[in-house]
């Protein structure tokens, strides 16, 4: 595993263990939506991470691989998510649309922090 990718597994390491704070805290402060709100975060956040790992064992040692690897399933996963809410919001389901909206901004965090790591060093 090379410096970007450490950093990266890093990033969403550091990002689960805080929806995971963050949910707990709000569960127990009584603030049960928001706290699952936070578990479906984490949970984004584990999705990649076992990406990112599935790419290091499919690619092996060339870098550039593992990256477009991961970037196209950042690609491809949230197409469900996007065809989800876009039903929801045909059947005014305020509360899919939420869940969905979360999933798609949280994957949109990891995309650009991916890409962030990633520019630093090439």
């Amino acid at each position: 595993m090379n410096e970007q990718q450490r950093k990266f597994e890093s990033y969403l390491d550091e990002q689960i263990a805080a929806c995971k704070q963050r949910s707990k805290l709000l569960t127990e402060d009584d603030r049960m939506d928001e706290g699952n709100d936070e578990k479906i975060r984490a949970n984004i956040y584990e999705i990649f991470k076992t990406i990112l790992s599935v790419a290091e064992r499919v690619c092996g040692k060339d870098d550039l691989a593992k990256k477009r690897f991961f970037l196209q399933k950042a690609e491809q996963i949230p197409t469900n998510w996007m065809t989800s809410y876009e039903k929801a919001k045909q059947h005014g389901d305020v509360e899919r649309m939420h869940i969905e909206s979360i999933k798609l901004d949280t994957v949109r965090e990891i995309k650009d922090m991916c890409m962030q790591i990633w520019e630093e060093t090439t």
